[in-house]
């Protein structure tokens, strides 16, 4: 299809959540399954913007009368949440969080962020809002295809969490309200639908880069704006899997291709992504009428010496980590697995002069390994065990052949000094004795096999090129 030809625009708005606490409240940001302590009622009405005017989509969720019962617990939901305190300080990690955005995407950046009120009435937010703040203006990202601009990049809440639903009410568990997202909102300037799923990929890194993003699944949201010439702005809002995002839009695209074929009105409004990859309509488009300033919370400044600190302690571009890892030896798919792990990064700093192919395979594959043969597929190897191990073979203590059988033992419950004192490299006289020890007891076996068993039996106790050695000797 040629995407120019038919007028195609489409831009991003890419939220993340993030792993810091609440925005406006000390509460834990934590999703719990357990039953909860108590339920509140309530009923929510649209009010008018500074406009003046009340927003289309929240008149459009009060027109539908529900009634809306919030599910709380005594030990991690406060009277923020539910409305009945104002909002606190707001958390500065996560105003953090969004500046080192900002910053990464060349965003100007302003003197004072003012926190707004964005009139929502679905339910979803008890006070009738969400409180949002913009932190950056017209940055711009770096793509394969081309630039993509970023008009804005915001710190707000996000919603509580839909657990049931009947004709007259929704049920919501406020355990997710409050938790910080960082929202980033390109322009409508991605020229293709597979521009626009690497576009995603990309924001998406940057948010992991920052070290404060959730992890799992519905933590990246991601809702897309597609239109053609002749029709109006559609949002579409639920994507589950970024595979899917090219595909989704050119569906879209036919979508409004037959409206205008058929000579039907085209409307902006927002459409729900299913499971199945189709679209429905979900509800209008909104606007600015559901804007207003939150009153309860103060103009915060962000000062010169909060944005050096920012500066300072920017985290290193994904792109530009991965070509560093790709030039190290790691291939593209083992340098994606520890792109964003913690434990590499720690390990790769402490230990340069190991190879960090070495450090990124034991992380990934050969603990896996070593669980899957001590019958162990849950659990994890701390940070400490890895340090332990690579301590011992720069003072070359074990051989690196040694990992795997030291990781077997720690899964079963060892200690990792007892384990790996199994395999503490032989001095060279230990191991021609043993070497000829194990020779004249396998006297007997075809010499074509006898090096794979003197192998098998001196791993990981001997530098493989001495026992090889010995045996050409």
């Amino acid at each position: 299809m040629d995407y120019a030809k038919v007028g195609f625009k489409c831009g991003l708005e890419i939220h993340g959540q993030l792993d810091v606490g609440k925005l406006f409240c000390e509460c834990p940001a934590v999703l719990r399954k357990d039953k909860p302590d108590f339920n509140v009622c309530r009923k929510l009405r649209a009010m008018a913007g500074e406009t003046g005017q009340i927003d289309v989509a929240a008149a459009h969720a009060q027109a539908k009368g529900l009634s809306y019962i919030y599910e709380g617990y005594n030990s991690s939901t406060c009277l923020v949440e539910l409305d009945e305190e104002p909002p606190h300080t707001i958390n500065q990690q996560a105003l953090d969080a969004a500046l080192t955005i900002a910053t990464l995407l060349h965003c100007e950046i302003p003197n004072y962020v003012q926190v707004m009120r964005k009139t929502v009435v679905d339910g979803s937010n008890t006070s009738g809002f969400q409180r949002t703040a913009l932190v950056g203006l017209n940055g711009e990202l770096e793509t394969p295809s081309g630039k993509v601009t970023i008009m804005s990049i915001s710190i707000e809440e996000d919603a509580a969490r839909r657990t049931a639903e009947d004709k007259v009410s929704v049920t919501y568990r406020l355990d997710r309200l409050g938790i910080p997202l960082i929202e980033i909102v390109t322009g409508p300037d991605i020229k293709t639908p597979e521009q626009a799923k690497e576009v995603a990929l990309s924001i998406g890194r940057l948010l992991r880069a920052t070290g404060k993003a959730m992890r799992g699944i519905g933590t990246i949201r991601q809702d897309v704006n597609v239109s053609i010439k002749g029709h109006q702005r559609v949002e579409l809002k639920g994507f589950q899997d970024l595979k899917s995002m090219p595909g989704i839009i050119k569906g879209e695209i036919n979508r409004q291709s037959d409206i205008l074929y058929k000579k039907e009105k085209p409307e902006s409004h927002v459409r729900n992504v299913k499971q199945d990859g189709t679209t429905k309509f979900l509800r209008p488009m909104s606007g600015a009428a559901r804007m207003y300033p939150e009153t309860d919370t103060p103009l915060i400044e962000i000062t010169q010496k909060n944005l050096a600190n920012i500066k300072k302690d920017l985290p290193e571009v994904p792109e530009k980590k991965l070509e560093r890892l790709m030039a190290a030896g790691l291939n593209d798919d083992l340098a994606n697995q520890v792109l964003f792990d913690k434990k590499f990064s720690v390990l790769h700093k402490k230990f340069p002069k190991l190879d960090p192919k070495l450090i990124a395979t034991t992380l990934i594959s050969t603990q896996k390994e070593a669980r899957k043969k001590a019958g162990q597929e849950r659990g994890e190897f701390t940070l400490e065990h890895f340090e332990y191990i690579f301590k011992l073979l720069i003072k070359c203590d074990i051989a690196k052949e040694a990992i795997l059988d030291i990781l077997v033992l720690v899964a079963t419950g060892e200690k990792i000094e007892n384990a790996a004192n199994n395999f503490k490299l032989m001095s060279d006289a230990e191991l021609k004795k043993e070497f000829d020890k194990l020779k004249k007891e396998f006297s007997k076996v075809p010499a074509e096999k006898l090096k794979g068993v003197m192998i098998g039996r001196l791993r990981g106790k001997a530098d493989i090129q001495k026992i090889l050695k010995l045996l050409n000797q």
